[in-house]
Parts: C-alpha cells; structure tokens; sequence
C-alpha cells in the first residue's frame, strides 16, 4: 500500500493543483498561513486546521496576501473501525480502554 505525504510551501498569490485518485483519501493540515482549497466548494481555512476530502480527482489551493505551508496525505483508506479517545486511536472501545488501562498501569508500550 502505497501513500502520498507532501510539506507544501506557497508563494503569496499562487494558484497550485494536485491531481489525486477518485479511490484514495486526501487530507491537508495547515502550519502557516491561509488558503482556498477546492474548486467544487472552495473553502478559505487557516493555520492549525485540517480539511479532509472526500471527492474529486483534483485539489485547487490559491493563496491571497499571505504565504502558505501545508502538509497533504493521500491514501487508500482503511475501512477500519476507528474508537477514539485523546491521544489514543484503536478500533474497539474494548482495545481504547485496555489502553486506557495500560497507560495508567506504566505497560501501553511493550
């Protein structure tokens, strides 16, 4: 399985494409700055944010005044269950609060 992960960095002003699978999963997380991502909707989203995508086979970012760094993954997702609690992803509750467990218990990494 393969996968794409990509640090981006925009130019103010610059208009950027990435062609992507119709199959695969898309996020971005933004470190610096604001954009526009998309062409269907577009949609400005700033720094310390992410965006997942979920259609499409091309993300449009355009930057205005400000420049822009940005991390894109891309994917073929898992289709796995997902349980979630803070700082831990598993795929069960069970298996989240054996974590939990573990965790308290000083034996979560083995």
């Amino acid at each position: 399985m393969k996968a794409t992960y990509l640090d981006v960095e925009l130019e103010k002003n610059t208009e950027w494409f990435f062609e992507t699978q119709s199959d695969e999963t898309l996020f971005v997380y933004i470190f610096e700055g604001d954009a526009t991502f998309g062409s269907q909707k577009p949609e400005t989203v700033a720094e310390k944010h992410a965006v997942l995508f979920s259609e499409g086979t091309r993300l449009s970012v355009k930057t205005a005044e400000a420049e822009i760094r940005f991390l894109l993954l891309e994917g073929k997702p898992l289709k796995e269950p997902v349980a979630w609690g803070g700082p831990i992803v598993m795929n069960t509750q069970e298996e989240l609060e054996l974590a939990f467990k573990e965790l308290s218990e000083n034996k979560f990494i083995k």
